[in-house]
């Protein structure tokens, strides 16, 4: 069933405040990093769609980005995980944050590239990107596979597109490898 957010939030609002000045060696470049993940979706579903603006206040935001030392996946370890705030029931689809560790397992900062590359996978999701994509040349394959050239492939933007032409509540089938 797909979940969206609706055309008349746009344009979504944002939270995206300075990482800590002893979070990362080198702040500027991190948050720049994260919010070129953000806004490299911009006008890929359609004219507009999506679109963001930067709130100041975490409370104003429809997805706030949230900066925490240690990953919240258990075992697992996420550079950086969005949280989902979805009914299926009353066909709402929301964000509760999106975590940004900007590290890696062992502690060590992860590229620049690699956590842009996270980021953009992580807002995929945000914008109603439930699953993951069979291509390893896709933003939205499960794992992010470092030294892109492009940071969404043009399957990437298509699923985005098709994801925005359909109502909320439409059911699909599963993703597809391309022939």
């Amino acid at each position: 069933m797909t979940l969206r957010w609706q055309k008349r939030k746009m344009p979504l609002k944002i939270h995206l405040p300075r990482p800590p000045a002893d979070f990362v060696d080198d702040p500027e470049a991190v948050w720049d990093s994260v919010r070129d993940g953000v806004t490299d979706w911009t006008d890929v579903a359609a004219p507009g769609i999506p679109s963001f603006v930067f709130v100041d206040e975490p409370g104003d935001a429809d997805i706030p980005i949230v900066w925490e030392r240690k990953s919240l996946g258990g075992d697992r370890w996420y550079i950086a995980y969005a949280a989902a705030d979805i009914d299926v029931f009353a066909q709402r689809f929301g964000i509760a944050h999106i975590l940004v560790t900007a590290r890696r397992q062992n502690g060590s900062e992860p590229s620049l590239g690699i956590l842009y590359e996270t980021v953009l996978h992580e807002m995929g999701h945000a914008l109603g990107l439930a699953g993951h994509s069979p291509e390893q040349g896709d933003i939205m394959y499960p794992r992010i596979m470092g030294g892109r050239d492009e940071g969404l492939s043009a399957r990437d933007r298509e699923t985005l597109r098709l994801l925005y032409k359909r109502p909320n509540g439409h059911r699909v089938a599963g993703a597809r490898r391309a022939d």
